[in-house]
């Protein structure tokens, strides 16, 4: 078997248990920007992010109201780091994988959730410029991968032909990004679009 049918061989698999699967589009908008706004040690951060967060989701669903989710995450990232002797704006984009277990409960047309997972975390499209800009200290570039705790809970509604979720989530960033001018406590409100 090659690798090209390992999909398909696991889409026939979920389908033969009876497993219902479901594919769709989840967005929303974060509370608080992925840096923070600070002076330290010489260097200024001014975060200028577009506060939203879009991505596809597939979601199987198990026996005993349990639900298997995964996301595919795009937000993009934009802060201003100076010193007074650079400045540098730092576009990038930050790709959020999270893999959630869910609980459902309620009736067949409105079901609360609840759940949580990891979230694994990449920060693409850093250009060699703005590493320079803090070699050491207080944005100084740590890490560009992450593999955080995610909680979540939500509502799911369905309506014909389509299922509409609405939830608040919680990620907890393991690591700093950038030093002392990352904010590690992500929340942000998500509706997504399932078929």
């Amino acid at each position: 078997m090659t690798l090209k049918r390992l999909p398909l061989v696991l889409l026939s698999a979920l389908s033969l248990q009876g497993a219902a699967l479901s594919v769709g589009v989840i967005g929303g908008a974060p509370f608080s920007d992925v840096t923070k706004n600070t002076v330290i040690g010489g260097l200024t951060s001014i975060p200028k992010s577009t506060n939203f967060t879009v991505g596809p989701v597939v979601q199987v669903n198990l026996p005993a109201g349990f639900r298997l989710e995964a996301d595919a995450l795009f937000r993009p990232y934009h802060v201003t780091f100076s010193t007074s002797a650079k400045v540098a704006e730092v576009k990038a984009q930050q790709w959020r994988f999270p893999v959630l277990l869910q609980y459902r409960f309620g009736t067949s047309i409105v079901k609360p959730y609840f759940g949580g997972g990891l979230s694994f975390g990449r920060l693409t499209g850093i250009s060699d410029a703005v590493k320079s800009i803090a070699a050491s200290g207080p944005g100084e570039l740590l890490h560009q991968s992450d593999a955080s705790p995610v909680i979540g809970g939500g509502v799911d509604i369905s309506v014909p032909l389509v299922r509409i979720s609405a939830e608040i989530r919680y990620t907890r960033q393991s690591v700093s990004y950038f030093a002392n001018l990352s904010n590690l406590n992500q929340a942000e409100v998500l509706v997504g679009i399932h078929f």
